[in-house]
C-alpha cells in the first residue's frame, strides 16, 4: 500500500469562529498542543497556541495547524503560515469577517498561500438570508488576493453538516507538495518539552533534508548539539524522517527550558544565525501609516517574530539612498536591526508588523524575503538633487551652466558628478568656470541655452 503524502493545512480564522471545532470534526489523531490541549487554552476556551491534529484523506495525511485568532496572538498565526502548503480558512456565519480575519488573508498571502478553502461555520446559528449576506461579504474581501475564488463551504461542527463537503473542497485542492529532501537538516521548533522516559523532545515540521536516529544535530541560535535518541509522525515510530514530515524527535543533551519557539534544529555548521539582515519588502497596500528610517517594528524571520529597527532604502549609483518614508504600496529594501538573533537565509520570508497598535486596526505593514542574511557595515546616504540652467551651450570643454553652485568652492566639490538636462541628457562636470559658482559640463548630445540641468548630491547619514 503507498504510504500517505504529508500535506500540512493552516487552519486560522477570528476568536471564536468555530476553528478548534472544525479540527475536532475533521481530525483523527490529536498532537501537540492540538484541540487546545494547552491548560491555559482550557481555561481561557480560546486557542492560544499552535495546535496540530491530523486525519487521512485520498491518499494524504493531512496535518491540521491550528493558529489562534486572538489579536495579541497574531505571532503564533505567522509561525503556523510558515509550515503550511495550504489553508483553511474559518469565518463564523453569526458574525461574519472580522479585521482579523483580513489579517489572516495578508499572512497567507504574505507566505506565498494561495491554496484555500473558506468553511463558513456555525451555519446552525443563521438563517438562509444571512448565510447568503455573509458568504458576499466573504468573496469581496478575498476579491484581488491570492485567495480569490476559494470554495466557500458552510458548515456545521454541531450537527456535522456540510463536514463531508469541506474534506472533498480540501481534496480539491491538494497536490503532492514538492519537498527539499536533498541538502542539510534543517527544522523550526514549534515546542519543546520533558516526557518521562523519553528525555527532551522537540517537535516540528521538517524544512530541508532527512534525519535518523543516532544523528547529531545543531538547535540555533543557543548553540547546543544534541543526539537524536528517537522519531515520531503522529505516534508512529521512525528510523527516519524527510523534509515535509510533521515530528516529535527526542534527543539527549539538552533541557526543554532552554529551547523556545524561533529556534532551528539542523546539520552542524549549517544553520546561519544573525542580528542584522537585509530584506526586499513590499508594503500591504491597506496598511494606514507610514514607515520612517529608524522606526521600531515587528518582523517576522521564518518561525521566529522579533523587535526590529527597520531602515527603508533604495541603491542608487552604487549607494545606500535613506527613503523618507514608506507607505501603503510601495516596494524597497530596508536594513533591519533585530533585538535578538535569529536563524535565516537568503529567501527565507519576512513579514513586518506594528503589533504595537491597537488590535481593531489592521496591523500588518509588509512582507518580502531576505536578500542578505549576514550584511556587513552599510554606509546611508540623503540625496538632494540642485537646478542650474545652461548660459552657454558651446564652449571650448563643453558647456556653461551655471546655478548649480554660489561660489567657486562649492562648483569645485561638483567636479566629476554626474548631470542631466530636463531632456534626459547626461553629462559630466569637467571644471569650474569663473569665480562665482559656474561649472563646465561636457553633455554626450547638444543642448540649448536655458535648458534647466540636475545634480544630486549625496550626503553620508548616521542611523
Amino acid at each position: 500500500m503507498p504510504k500517505a503524502v504529508p500535506v500540512h493545512i493552516g487552519l486560522l480564522g477570528h476568536i471564536d469562529h468555530g476553528k478548534t471545532e472544525v479540527a475536532r470534526a475533521l481530525s483523527e489523531i490529536v498532537s501537540t498542543a492540538g484541540l487546545d490541549k494547552h491548560p491555559q487554552a482550557q481555561e481561557r476556551g480560546i486557542s492560544i497556541d499552535l495546535g496540530f491534529t491530523s486525519f487521512h484523506l485520498d491518499g494524504y495525511l493531512v496535518t491540521l495547524v491550528d493558529a489562534p485568532g486572538h489579536a495579541e496572538l497574531i505571532r503564533s498565526v505567522v509561525a503556523g503560515a510558515n509550515i503550511i502548503d495550504a489553508a483553511i480558512l474559518v469565518v463564523a456565519a453569526d458574525e461574519g469577517p472580522k479585521i482579523q480575519t483580513g489579517e489572516h488573508i495578508i499572512i497567507l498571502q504574505s507566505f506565498g498561500i494561495s491554496k484555500a478553502v473558506v468553511a463558513l461555520s456555525k451555519i446552525d446559528l443563521v438563517f438562509p438570508t444571512r448565510l447568503k449576506k455573509v458568504k458576499n461579504q466573504i468573496r469581496n474581501i478575498l476579491r484581488g488576493t491570492s485567495l480569490e475564488g476559494a470554495p466557500i463551504i458552510p458548515v456545521s461542527a454541531v450537527t456535522g453538516e456540510g463536514i463531508e463537503e469541506l474534506k472533498d473542497a480540501i481534496k480539491s485542492i491538494l497536490s503532492p507538495p514538492e519537498r527539499e529532501v536533498e541538502g542539510p537538516f534543517k527544522m523550526p521548533i514549534d515546542h519543546a518539552f520533558r516526557i518521562k522516559g523519553a528525555g527532551t523532545v522537540i517537535t516540528g515540521t521538517i524544512h530541508r533534508g532527512r534525519v535518523s536516529i543516532g544523528d547529531e544535530i545543531e538547535i540555533m541560535p543557543i548553540k547546543q548539539t544534541v543526539k537524536v535518541r528517537s522519531i515520531q509522525t503522529f505516534r508512529e515510530s521512525r528510523e527516519e524522517a524527510k523534509a515535509g514530515d510533521r515530528v516529535g524527535i527526542s534527543v539527549t543533551g539538552t533541557e526543554p527550558e532552554k529551547i523556545y519557539r524561533g529556534c532551528y534544529a539542523g546539520t552542524p555548521g549549517t544553520l546561519k544565525v544573525t542580528n542584522k539582515l537585509v530584506g526586499s519588502i513590499q508594503m500591504n497596500r491597506l496598511f494606514k501609516y507610514t514607515l520612517r528610517p529608524g522606526v521600531q517594528v515587528h518582523l517576522t524571520v521564518g518561525m521566529p517574530t522579533v523587535p526590529a529597527t527597520m531602515i527603508p532604502f533604495k541603491t542608487s549609483e552604487g549607494r545606500n539612498l535613506l527613503l523618507a518614508e514608506v507607505k501603503s504600496g510601495d516596494t524597497f529594501e530596508a536594513l533591519f536591526r533585530l533585538g535578538e538573533s535569529v536563524v535565516a537565509d537568503e529567501g527565507t520570508p519576512l513579514l513586518v508588523s506594528r503589533l504595537d497598535l491597537p488590535p481593531t486596526t489592521l496591523r500588518i505593514a509588509g512582507s518580502g524575503k531576505v536578500t542578505d542574511a549576514s550584511p556587513g557595515e552599510m554606509g546611508f546616504f540623503t540625496e538632494k538633487t540642485k537646478r542650474g540652467r545652461v548660459k552657454t551651450p558651446k564652449h571650448p570643454k563643453g558647456s556653461i551652466v551655471v546655478g548649480l553652485a554660489e561660489t567657486k568652492i562649492g562648483a569645485e566639490r561638483l567636479l566629476n558628478m554626474v548631470a542631466t538636462t530636463e531632456r534626459g541628457i547626461p553629462g559630466k562636470v569637467v571644471s569650474t568656470f569663473g569665480g562665482k559658482g559656474a561649472v563646465i559640463i561636457r553633455f554626450e548630445k547638444p543642448v540649448s541655452e536655458g535648458e534647466s540641468v540636475f545634480v544630486k548630491k549625496f550626503k553620508p547619514r548616521k542611523v
